[in-house]
């Protein structure tokens, strides 16, 4: 629990520098770096593969969805182009990791489901890591759909850093869960 608590003083403690100091006004280079943060200490104190897994989702969706803004920006934005540049950013991180057996081998999930997996997903071959990268990514574009949502209903954002929240608290909640499954 100690680390854990350690990984989440230390995020907060980012967060409230970044916001403090007004280095960053745009949430997506926040979330990015936010996530960032979150999967170097995380690999550091030895969390679950599943948790670090969240956190590199959480980097690979802002990371897409921030690409596709600066497209948008640059006039060069069609619809498709966030799930585009998301599924672009997933396999440029999953692939080397796969290829360096960093996600581990389908075959030896499949052989070995109580070591490598959780939730029963080691009968189909997901590896723990690519589990909480799927998971993450799909949560993380869900959490700032939803703020844009919100932002579009009302006219206006709930509060400052909206998006930003929305993902930390998501991921909160899903790196407790996770930590109490593989614990």
């Amino acid at each position: 629990m100690k680390k854990i608590t350690s990984i989440f003083t230390f995020m907060f403690l980012i967060f409230f520098i970044i916001l403090s100091l007004n280095l960053v006004s745009a949430h997506c280079p926040l979330c990015t770096t936010g996530a960032a943060v979150g999967i170097g200490a995380a690999r550091a104190y030895g969390v679950d593969d599943s948790i670090v897994g969240l956190f590199l989702g959480a980097f690979i969706a802002s990371s897409g969805l921030w690409f596709s803004n600066w497209m948008k920006k640059k006039k060069m934005y069609f619809s498709l182009l966030p799930i585009i540049s998301i599924i672009i950013f997933f396999s440029l991180l999953a692939v080397p990791l796969y290829i360096k057996g960093v996600i581990t081998d389908f075959e030896m999930v499949i052989s070995m489901p109580e070591h490598h997996s959780m939730l029963g997903m080691g009968i189909y071959g997901i590896d723990k890591l690519l589990f909480g990268m799927i998971l993450g990514t799909l949560l993380i574009s869900g959490t700032f759909s939803l703020s844009d949502y919100i932002k579009a209903k009302r006219g206006k954002v709930l509060f400052s850093f909206q998006g930003m929240i929305f993902m930390f608290i998501a991921l909160l909640i899903f790196s407790l869960i996770f930590w109490f499954l593989t614990k």
